[in-house]
């Protein structure tokens, strides 16, 4: 098995006899252990007569086994010890992935493998799920994705198992009665669920040896009932979809331009990648790129190559494009732009320097990249497994050790006018269609003679130049010498307006680093004018600062410079060398007079429209949203921000920059592969950089302080028609303690309340429960989501859930201990890499948590709470004794099951009446 050379970790493939594959990481470094398990069979193989097939028998699954019989049994186990679980269905796949402390390893497999081997399909929790899935339907409903994704389905070959609705819903169940429903699901799991058809992957620092035993005891039980079906797929495009302009109105303002080539599956050639260079070239963002021209022009404001569905037979490339409202009525021209850039590279060839350069690059991110969460990993390389041999498993999706021009230049044969798809989707086109499920209207048309001739004009060939040798690469990046003495970050200028804290990764030893600055600006405290004017610059920044360094980008250093309450930020990341240098040049630029007006009225315009499609987001989504405005102190509503900012000038984001930077706190930190010396002279360049302006304090960060009797209720206006709600309780304090009982109230009732709302009593697909602090104040929301019960009903079902959770509370004392040690190990969880490292430091010092033992102070805190201190905890929660409670919601309420509550109509009015507060 070909690895990294810097990789440590030990590796076992193992073959069972009954067909089954397994792969076993052994990792010293792994804090959780982690294990998926992947099904070859998704909804490709519904019946043809009962569509989300696949995904209801995904659902059954967690209902009940004949070892484990109770309903989410494995999930309220693994919830108890801190750990998670999920599954997805998709067209060719079904995962099931998890997570849990090393200790439980063994009692995880068990449960997972009688899940798996073993499901009952009890025929009352058919009938529910049934609704439950339904339900998750109609969440996402107005999803633009999937009502895009609908119309792809019926405008390809409707033979091919694509076409199929592939999530389900009440009216594709209720053609069947429950007996009727159960025999499907027993058939597609004897069927498809064989060990011969899966495959697993175990992350964890436990012995290989052990797992290997444990996991080959249990999982050689499993046998194959029959032969495994096999149907070959017929072509997913037939004649007649190609050469296609399909056109769709969206429910946001969307304005898009997708070109999709039909290819045949590549994957045979991963070692060569052919379509990796053609990505590259066409979705370059520099100078005389594709994009470039479309900018210049003013028909484009974003490009990417590359993207597009892809399965066993097919795979479709895309390049999506949003276009400005010039571009709109320039569709064919932008297409004619996109040949005579194909004609391009087709006339200038592929230097086998461009693929050893992409080849470097991917080696780099192979031999250096962040360690990914054990779960996410082992969800990905038990769906490698199906797709690469074993020597290649680990390499697969980064080795390009076999150049073959010819190869992509072969596929770019497919990149023709009669191989193509063009959707365009505005609201304003002109329909005839509708789709099903989603209603998504729609119109498709074949592509004129007349038309695809102009597309192939090569006239504007001479316009586009392909991109030039990466500067920013480095080839061999290099280790410092490490000094222990900064493996915790220390200050290295403390003064008036500049505090600057430097650190040495001495745990990953990559040779990466990131760099944070802060500004905190006394300018902030004018309010929505000055916020909406500093969102506005920073957006305009950002696109001169994307063209400038897009080749850094694709080198590894990338740069994120973005606003929050108390001004801006600008951090970079990514390999070490010259990174101190790039943040520097970064700063400077942040202060120099930049020229907007030429991309001013386009990037104005997609501010005010993104801040303006802010209510078409999902109920709990967007009332999440209006609760962050709500509690914090300098958030403000997108739609008053979208007001405001119509009225802006470039001289108005001009004089904006200025009172941002009239009077600033400054905070940074670098920590990764630098020496203190490289740190001390970017200090004294920051240093002269601050010297040169005014200082203040910080900013004061406020939060409402809602902590008395009355029960606050806001209504949100939503286009979504399900009622839903967030209820939020504001703990008395910000003490240690009272952070710890927020967190291990939030820990014990989150499995239960699930089960209890989510399978029992079928309220909706989305619930749940969260621990959210605001600006460090602690706080605990429960929200639910449902298609049938009123807000009203909601609001009820969750305080009833709580006077029973209240009484009931005792019958907990024996997973209080799992629980807190849960909560415990997650406080103490090693850093899994080292952005993750970096940026524990880097919260630390933004809470002022200086000495960075604050995780050690709560792990200390709850192991010394007991029981009856979480119940008395709950009682001051249900009593209103110093908690606060605001309730946010969609949907009209009857009554509120509260003493008393206020109704606040007006966001501002309740800012304007409420004090905000760093500390309560």
């Amino acid at each position: 098995m070909l690895k990294s050379i810097y990789d440590k970790r030990q590796y076992k493939y193992l073959h069972l006899d009954n067909g089954m594959r397994i792969f076993l990481v052994e990792d010293a470094n792994c804090t959780k252990s982690a294990c998926s398990i992947t099904i070859n069979s998704g909804h490709f193989n519904d019946d043809n007569d009962c569509h989300g097939q696949s995904h209801l028998l995904e659902h059954m699954l967690f209902l009940g086994n004949k070892r484990y019989p109770k309903a989410n049994e494995l999930l309220d186990f693994l919830s108890a010890h801190g750990g998670h679980i999920n599954a997805q269905t998709g067209t060719e796949y079904t995962s099931f992935f998890l997570d849990c402390p090393q200790e439980i390893e063994s009692q995880a497999t068990a449960h997972l493998y009688h899940m798996l081997v073993d499901p009952l399909f009890n025929e009352v929790l058919i009938d529910k799920e049934t609704n439950a899935i339904d339900a998750e339907f109609k969440l996402k409903q107005k999803d633009e994705i999937r009502r895009l994704y609908q119309v792809h389905k019926e405008t390809c070959n409707p033979l091919h198992p694509f076409s199929k609705f592939s999530v389900g819903n009440k009216q594709t169940f209720s053609a069947f009665s429950i007996k009727q429903l159960k025999s499907k699901l027993a058939r597609l799991h004897s069927a498809f669920y064989q060990p011969q058809n899966c495959c697993m992957c175990w992350i964890s620092s436990s012995p290989i040896a052990d797992r290997a035993h444990l996991i080959t005891q249990l999982f050689c039980q499993w046998q194959n009932s029959h032969n495994l079906p096999h149907h070959k797929l017929p072509p997913l495009y037939l004649a007649e979809n190609l050469a296609t302009k399909i056109s769709i109105k969206p429910l946001q303002h969307a304005k898009r331009l997708i070109l999709t080539f039909a290819l045949p599956n590549p994957r045979i050639h991963f070692r060569s990648k052919p379509l990796s260079i053609l990505s590259h070239l066409l979705g370059d963002e520099g100078a005389d790129s594709l994009l470039d021209y479309l900018k210049n022009k003013g028909w484009a404001s974003n490009l990417s190559a590359g993207g597009g569905i892809e399965g066993s037979n097919f795979k479709d490339f895309n390049i999506n494009i949003q276009l400005t409202d010039t571009g709109v009525s320039h569709t064919t021209n932008i297409i004619s732009a996109l040949f005579n850039f194909i004609h391009v590279i087709r006339e200038k060839g592929l230097e086998p320097w461009r693929f050893e350069e992409i080849s470097t690059l991917n080696r780099q991110m192979w031999d250096f990249s962040e360690v990914a969460k054990p779960i996410d990993e082992a969800l990905q390389l038990s769906e490698a497994m199906f797709e690469y041999s074993e020597a290649y498993l680990l390499a697969g999706d980064y080795i390009l050790d076999e150049i073959k021009p010819e190869l992509s230049l072969q596929l770019l044969t497919y990149f023709t006018p009669e191989n193509m798809r063009v959707k365009f989707i505005h609201p304003e086109v002109k329909t005839n269609k509708i789709a099903k499920w989603y209603e998504t209207r729609f119109a498709v048309e074949k592509l004129h003679q007349e038309e695809t001739s102009q597309y192939l004009d090569k006239t504007l060939a001479n316009q586009f130049v392909l991109p030039q040798p990466n500067q920013f690469l480095v080839n061999s990046p290099t280790l410092k010498p490490i000094d222990n003495n900064f493996a915790v970050p220390k200050p290295i200028v403390n003064e008036q307006g500049l505090h600057l804290w430097y650190g040495q990764d001495n745990t990953f030893k990559l040779p990466k680093g990131d760099c944070f600055l802060t500004f905190d600006c006394q300018a902030i405290n004018q309010g929505i004018e000055i916020a909406s004017s500093k969102r506005l610059w920073i957006a305009l920044l950002n696109e001169k600062l994307n063209k400038r360094y897009y080749q850094a980008e694709l080198a590894g250093m990338n740069f994120h410079f973005y606003p929050h309450q108390g001004g801006f930020s600008l951090q970079t990341n990514g390999f070490s060398d010259n990174q101190l240098t790039f943040c520097t040049k970064l700063l400077t630029q942040i202060i120099l007079h930049e020229d907007f007006t030429q991309s001013f009225a386009e990037i104005k315009k997609r501010q005010i429209l993104g801040l303006s499609n802010a209510l078409l987001n999902k109920p709990i989504n967007l009332l999440f949203s209006r609760l962050a405005v709500l509690m914090q102190q300098h958030s403000y509503l997108p739609l008053d921000m979208a007001d405001t900012m119509q009225h802006l000038t470039p001289n108005d984001v001009y004089q904006t920059k200025q009172k941002l930077l009239g009077e600033f706190h400054l905070e940074g930190l670098m920590y990764g592969n630098w020496t203190e010396d490289q740190a001390q002279e970017v200090s004294h360049t920051i240093r002269e950089f601050r010297q040169s302006h005014p200082v203040c304090s910080k900013v004061n960060r406020g939060v409402a302080d809602i902590r008395n009797k009355t029960v606050v209720t806001h209504q949100v206006t939503c286009h979504h028609p399900d009622p839903a709600i967030v209820m939020y309780f504001q703990a008395p304090d910000a003490s240690v303690k009272n952070v710890a009982l927020t967190i291990l109230l939030e820990q014990l009732v989150a499995a239960p309340f699930f089960n209890d709302m989510r399978t029992e009593r079928q309220l909706g697909y989305l619930v749940g429960c969260g621990y959210i602090p605001y600006n460090q104040y602690p706080g605990i929301a429960f929200y639910i989501q449902s298609p049938h019960s009123s807000a009203s009903g909601l609001i009820n079902a969750v305080h009833d859930y709580l006077q029973t959770l209240y009484h009931s509370i005792d019958s907990y004392s024996r997973k209080w201990d799992s629980v807190k040690k849960a909560v415990i190990r997650q406080f103490s969880e090693k850093d899994v890499n080292l952005n993750m490292k970096s940026q524990r430091f880097w919260m630390g010092i933004g809470n002022q948590d200086y000495n960075f033992n604050q995780t050690n102070r709560m792990a200390k805190t709850i192991g010394e709470l007991g029981l009856s201190e979480l119940k008395a905890f709950l009682q001051q929660l249900l009593d209103k004794q110093g908690f606060g409670e605001i309730i946010v919601h969609s949907g009209e309420l009857d009554e509120v099951s509260s003493d008393m509550s206020i109704a606040i109509d007006d966001p501002t009015l309740f800012k304007g009446s409420h004090s905000y507060k760093r500390e309560l």
